[in-house]
């Protein structure tokens, strides 16, 4: 898990771009989820 450490210089651009993939991902799962139930 040593990617997920932030390096001296602060956290990579890969990690916060994984990070947000991740954020969207969910939201949009989340909102087809919500919206599925009417």
């Amino acid at each position: 898990a040593g990617f997920i450490t932030p390096v001296p210089g602060g956290v990579g651009p890969m990690t916060v771009a994984m990070l947000m993939e991740n954020t969207v991902q969910s939201a949009r799962r989340f909102l087809l989820r919500s919206q599925s139930h009417g």
